[in-house]
């Protein structure tokens, strides 16, 4: 399913930044340093399974410290 990885960095986005657009920065900084760029997926681009796993990870671990 093409575009999976993409809607996966808008979820964190969306979670981490709490709609704060100044935010916006620091977590696309976090997801270079553990190897996803967010500037390169689209809607369209080819998922990566591993890129995946990790963005789903981080979106749980997120979900369950935040209660």
């Amino acid at each position: 399913m093409a575009g999976k990885v993409r809607a996966l960095i808008d979820e964190l986005l969306m979670l981490r930044t709490a709609g704060a657009p100044g935010l916006t920065h620091f977590v696309k900084v976090n997801l270079l340093l553990n190897g996803i760029d967010p500037d390169v997926h689209t809607a369209t681009s080819e998922d990566n399974p591993v890129k995946v796993a990790a963005l789903e990870r981080m979106i749980r671990e997120f979900k369950t410290t935040r209660g």
